[in-house]
């Protein structure tokens, strides 16, 4: 009689379960609609009506495997077309060779190979190589401020993508020791609440089967470069001003982490290269064997 009681108790507290598992489930699914009838989708940029992408192929949520990342480009295209307007995500241009080989800007005659182009020649970068995802302009721009300087966070997710795309494209096999975001200044980070290239990069967790982090060597670190000057926006000056403007702005706090140590430099835009140039500056300063960088977007 016991077993039975516990039987029929262990019964009800599945059905239980099971009505209060379904419950959410219709409780979000009618909320979702009527959020949408009442506050009907738009696009993260030009903010007009859209139908987003399919939430079965951009916003269900799970990680992909390695089948689902097999064109990275693609993934990333239906997480965006899930938050903008196919019109302002077809416009993104993405980096294609030829390129420089040093600071990666694209070159417009595509019969050309890949050298140096004349501004790395004239004045020698300290970094190695720097690689960009998608071509910096007036439509990648729109996209990425509604990302730094509106909060939309969500967008972290495809732009990582693409940036690990990148990072698989340009680095496959080498051995990377450390990587660093980019830092913002303590005032900067409080007013913003977050650092875009950390959290572009953080994401590249929820990939393991291509995420360099999984390597025993490879480290994302936050703790190792420092913004001890409280510098200007970068947007608006030349790139003389720009120099002026970072130059001094970065520190390393810990010499010994990168003593040795091949670097990546993260950052979501790169202009002049100013910024990510003092940023190896530091670095090899303070002992590092070699730095790269990568951005999100890279002006041409």
């Amino acid at each position: 009689m016991m077993v039975s009681n516990r039987v029929g108790e262990s019964a009800g507290v599945q059905q239980n379960t099971s009505v209060k598992n379904v419950i959410p489930v219709w409780l979000r699914s009618i909320w979702h609609t009527l959020l949408i009838t009442i506050f009907p989708p738009k696009c993260l940029v030009c903010r007009r009506l859209f139908q987003p992408a399919s939430a079965s192929t951009a916003t269900d949520g799970t990680n992909p495997t390695i089948t689902e990342i097999k064109d990275l480009l693609f993934q990333a295209h239906q997480w965006l077309s899930a938050l903008c307007c196919q019109e302002c995500v077809n416009v993104l241009t993405a980096i294609s060779e030829p390129l420089c080989t040093c600071c990666g800007v694209m070159f417009k005659q595509l019969q050309d190979d890949n050298h140096l182009c004349g501004d790395c020649i004239r004045q020698p970068k300290k970094f190695r190589k720097a690689r960009a995802a998608m071509v910096y302009d007036q439509q990648s721009m729109a996209i990425i401020h509604r990302f730094k300087y509106a909060g939309k966070t969500q967008l972290s997710r495809p732009f990582g993508i693409l940036l690990l795309n990148s990072f698989v494209r340009y680095w496959q096999g080498e051995a990377i020791d450390l990587i660093l975001p980019v830092p913002l200044h303590s005032q900067k980070f409080r007013y913003r609440g977050f650092n875009q290239s950390y959290l572009m990069v953080d994401y590249w967790k929820t990939i393991p089967a291509l995420n360099p982090l999984t390597a025993t060597r490879t480290h994302l670190r936050t703790d190792v470069l420092s913004r001890s000057k409280a510098t200007a926006p970068q947007t608006g000056l030349g790139r003389q001003q720009r120099l002026q403007n970072v130059k001094g702005a970065f520190s390393v706090r810990l010499p010994k982490a990168v003593y040795a140590r091949h670097v990546l430099v993260i950052d979501d835009v790169y202009t002049t290269g100013a910024t990510v140039d003092e940023c190896a500056r530091s670095l090899l300063e303070a002992g590092a064997a070699q730095v790269d960088v990568l951005t999100l977007a890279r002006a041409i």
